[in-house]
């Protein structure tokens, strides 16, 4: 069996059948049942039991949650976390990739899945091997968007919003290039780190990995540190699927790139929060 109770400790308080949506959902009269046939692992029986009464093969151990932030330090936290293009050399600690880790064990995953995986790039050659390469690909969309039969294929055989990435990512193309020949960093913004949320192709992979990489952020602001979004160099893995580019990342065997993330410690400091667009909530 893959769940028991202990029927000596049980109180019948049904929280358990509550929290799974099995039982809730499916039509299955008993946990037991349910958790033999469909269960996802996801542990929720475990942790609602007052008592200690749920054994999941699956769930080996569990962890107290302890205090959390009020509602100022958790909007503190967002309007810290924005995106950094300039970073000081400062290698990450390797306290700092455990703190990740552990972000990733517990952060949200479709159906319980966990299938994302880290893949931190520290070396200064592979990571200017990325660089080199996304410099590249850069300039080959920049030609692609320059001819208008090749736009059109482009905008034909492309998703909307990687089309939209075509014209966007072409057109700061220039720029990049002048920044480059300044010495400057214009990709990888001179992160010694970059974060890539691997893992094979899924029904939620990308969603996965979009949750996991903002609770990444979020972690990374609670210790000093800061991080950026690479959507291009997603976009080359997922769209392109540019050969320069995959081969400096050395990606796993049936892995895509689903996320990744330049991080490392910030030049400089947010003190104040730029105004935002105003939000509404539509009431029905």
């Amino acid at each position: 069996m893959k769940l028991t109770i202990d029927r000596d400790k049980c109180i019948h308080c049904h929280l358990c059948e509550q929290a799974c949506f099995l039982t809730r959902f499916c039509g299955f009269e008993s946990l037991e049942g349910a958790a033999e046939q469909h269960c996802i692992d996801c542990g929720h029986c475990v942790a609602v039991c007052p008592r200690q009464a749920i054994t999941h093969a699956r769930v080996k151990n569990t962890a107290p949650i302890g205090p959390i932030p009020g509602e100022t330090e958790v909007l503190n936290l967002l309007m810290k976390t924005r995106s950094v293009r300039h970073f000081k050399p400062t290698p990450v600690s390797r306290q700092a990739w455990d703190s990740l880790r552990r972000v990733a064990e517990y952060s949200q995953s479709g159906l319980n899945a966990q299938s994302i995986h880290l893949m931190a790039v520290e070396d200064p050659e592979t990571l200017s091997g990325v660089r080199k390469a996304l410099l590249r690909m850069y300039s080959r969309l920049e030609r692609l968007a320059s001819f208008p039969v090749t736009r059109f294929l482009a905008r034909l055989f492309m998703a909307p919003q990687d089309y939209e990435a075509v014209l966007s990512e072409s057109a700061t193309q220039p720029l990049r290039r002048q920044a480059a020949e300044r010495g400057e960093d214009p990709v990888l913004y001179g992160a010694p780190a970059l974060l890539l949320l691997t893992g094979p192709a899924s029904q939620t992979a990308r969603e996965d990995a979009t949750v996991l990489s903002q609770n990444i952020m979020l972690a990374l602001t609670a210790q000093g540190l800061g991080s950026c979004y690479m959507g291009g160099l997603v976009l080359g893995c997922r769209a392109f699927r540019y050969k320069p580019l995959l081969r400096s990342l050395h990606l796993p065997e049936g892995h895509a790139v689903h996320q990744a993330l330049v991080l490392g410690t910030p030049t400089v400091q947010l003190k104040r929060m730029p105004e935002r667009k105003r939000r509404e909530i539509r009431f029905r």
